[in-house]
């Protein structure tokens, strides 16, 4: 990821996590509100109560900010499939359709906030950063999804698997935004997750 890509410098005391904080929240404000387009660092700093010189400590550039968001976003989406219970699943097809499931929730939540970076994600290099997330979680994920028995062999496979169920929620969004909220949408992801990470069960099954 370029430098100018990236946080100058990461809070490392209270005050400075309130105030990347508070840059981040302002941030998401103006994206419900006027979009990427009437996102700048001076309406971002004058929303979040600093000056633009203290946002510049932190963020080079709204871009910054914005892949800051991505970032977090993502954090959200796969802690959200590593809570999730997976008890029930009784094949890893299930397991699968239990992880996803749990993951479109938490997407949902933050949707307007998705689409409002849409445009700007190739410019940020949005997917990059996601799955550099994503490669973070992988133990964890991976050691989650083979307890419930889905065995995936390459961890790598993973957080590539991650990254094209990502794409496939905006391929899917970009025929009809309201396609995500409906449970067809889950199998669909499901089978393009398996597909991607070479699911296959657990050995001695489940």
């Amino acid at each position: 990821m370029p430098a100018a890509l990236k946080p100058r410098k990461k809070p490392t005391q209270t005050r400075s996590t309130v105030t990347v904080d508070a840059i981040v929240e302002a941030t998401i404000r103006i994206l419900r509100q006027d979009g990427w387009a009437g996102c700048t660092t001076t309406g971002i700093a004058a929303l979040a109560g600093v000056s633009v010189g203290s946002l510049y400590q932190y963020f080079p550039n709204r871009n910054a900010i914005a892949v800051e968001i991505v970032r977090q976003r993502t954090r959200a989406y796969l802690a959200a499939v590593i809570d999730a219970d997976l008890s029930d699943a009784g094949t890893p097809e299930e397991t699968i359709d239990a992880a996803i499931a749990a993951f479109v929730v938490e997407k949902r939540k933050g949707l307007d906030v998705s689409f409002a970076l849409r445009d700007a994600l190739p410019e940020v290099q949005g997917r990059q950063a996601i799955i550099e997330e994503a490669r973070r979680f992988v133990p964890a994920l991976q050691a989650k999804l083979e307890a419930a028995g889905a065995r995936i062999a390459d961890p790598m496979q993973l957080a590539v698997a991650l990254a094209a169920v990502e794409g496939a929620v905006w391929e899917m969004m970009a025929q009809d935004e309201a396609a995500i909220g409906r449970p067809e949408a889950i199998t669909a992801l499901s089978r393009v997750f398996r597909a991607a990470a070479g699911v296959s069960p657990a050995a001695g099954g489940r």
